[in-house]
């Protein structure tokens, strides 16, 4: 009796040992397959002295749905300082995060940064893949050599954890490691940047017309990395090809620009093309569509002529003019020429602007006296040139028409006068 039950207690035993062998422990399968958990991406590998850096901390869902999220990062102070972190500003679900009082920490003295925030009380829960924080980091100005950081689970509590109603779905075991080394010469940066050429397009069109030739838009990547640009415009008489591209660096597309004027009235059109990328360049498009209605041909008139004075001494000047209008509606051009006693005495041409009047003035001036004739545009005048009589006066012709009426009446006097003196004797 005695030896069955040894051994019967020895194969209890044994099983016992191999049952614990086969059957892996819940620390063993929760690390096997946890629920969620943290990675941690620096957005750069090497960062020189001095320098700027960040570190995104996203949370990864592997099963079940979350409420709560914390984390701390522990870091070496002797060569780094926490500038800030910053949580998303709404988190999947549309809600903003709940945060902890007081949060987020940090501490540059020994070297850790917290925080901790969940969804607002009564609403739905995450169960996605989101970035949960951004540490702004700067590194230290150390000459004692480079070193690297390393972002590692730690076991304190607030580790790492990610919550639901209290439940602990990361268990402080889950955290994808980032490497960043301190003291090395810096990543070059990526930065694509936008060329463009040229800066502005002119289109000109007859309205009613056929449209104008397209232009082209040269589009370059002229900073490092990948341009991955579009474009957009805001009129519906532009368009455009192509309307986006992916370039490497140095590299250029040419974008067909045309213009549609069909159903356009006459007038000035102004859009913009936007062409988004890094940065935003925009491209000013200006449209000038012609009139088609007919144009007024110039229709000149003149008005009558005007002499002035009418009567001048020899050598004196006289004002000849006359008054060119333009009725029309393009400008004309008028030859006017000054005839004197039938023959060219000078000419003068103007031009006339639509809906205006012009001058033609003349200045003569006559030795002889006389009375002179002019002519200018079928346009008719006279004036008279008298000479200097007796009295240092110049007699016109009515002062010698006077005179000789004078005379004649002396002489009649005189007849009469001597016919009484024979009668008498």
């Amino acid at each position: 009796m005695i030896k069955l039950w040894r051994f019967l207690s020895i194969s209890i035993v044994v099983a016992v040992c191999l049952g614990l062998m086969l059957v892996p422990s819940a620390q063993q399968a929760l690390a096997a397959s946890p629920d969620w958990g943290y990675e941690i991406q620096p957005n750069t590998t090497t960062v020189g002295f001095n320098t700027d850096f960040n570190v995104t901390v996203s949370a990864v869902r592997y099963a079940e749905n979350a409420d709560t999220w914390q984390i701390l990062v522990d870091f070496d102070p002797t060569y780094l300082q926490v500038i800030g972190i910053t949580r998303p500003a709404t988190l999947p679900t549309g809600d903003a995060p709940d945060p902890y009082p007081g949060e987020p920490t940090l501490n540059n003295t020994t070297g850790w940064v917290y925080d901790g925030y969940g969804t607002p009380p009564a609403r739905p829960t995450v169960n996605v893949t989101f970035a949960a924080w951004t540490i702004h980091f700067c590194s230290k100005n150390v000459t004692t050599g480079s070193t690297y950081l390393n972002f590692v689970y730690v076991d304190p509590y607030y580790s790492a954890q990610v919550f639901l109603a209290g439940v602990d779905y990361l268990n402080w075991t889950h955290m994808v490691n980032g490497t960043v080394k301190i003291g090395g010469p810096p990543t070059i940066p990526v930065s694509p940047a936008i060329s463009v050429s040229p800066d502005n397009l002119t289109f000109n069109a007859i309205e009613g017309g056929e449209n104008p030739p397209a232009r082209t838009l040269e589009v370059c990547n002229t900073g490092t990395g990948t341009l991955d640009w579009s474009l957009t415009d805001t009129a519906a008489w532009l368009s455009e090809t192509p309307t986006s591209d992916i370039l490497a660096k140095g590299v250029c597309a040419n974008v067909t620009v045309s213009v549609d004027v069909t159903g356009m009235e006459a007038g000035d059109y102004s859009t913009t093309i936007t062409i988004t990328g890094s940065p935003e360049v925009v491209v000013a498009v200006n449209l000038h569509i012609e009139s088609t209605a007919p144009v007024e041909p110039a229709n000149l008139s003149v008005s009558s002529v005007s002499i002035s004075p009418p009567q001048v001494k020899p050598g004196e000047e006289v004002t000849i003019s006359i008054n060119v209008a333009n009725s029309g509606g393009e400008t004309g051009s008028y030859n006017a020429v000054l005839y004197i006693n039938g023959a060219v005495e000078d000419s003068q041409s103007v031009s006339v602007a639509p809906g205006t009047t012009e001058s033609v003035i003349f200045t003569v001036s006559k030795s002889d006296a006389g009375v002179y004739d002019v002519l200018i545009a079928g346009q008719s005048g006279q004036f008279e040139v008298v000479s200097t009589g007796w009295f240092g006066g110049g007699l016109g012709t009515g002062g010698i028409v006077a005179i000789v009426v004078i005379v004649i009446a002396i002489i009649v006097v005189l007849v009469l006068v001597l016919r009484r003196a024979r009668r008498a004797i």
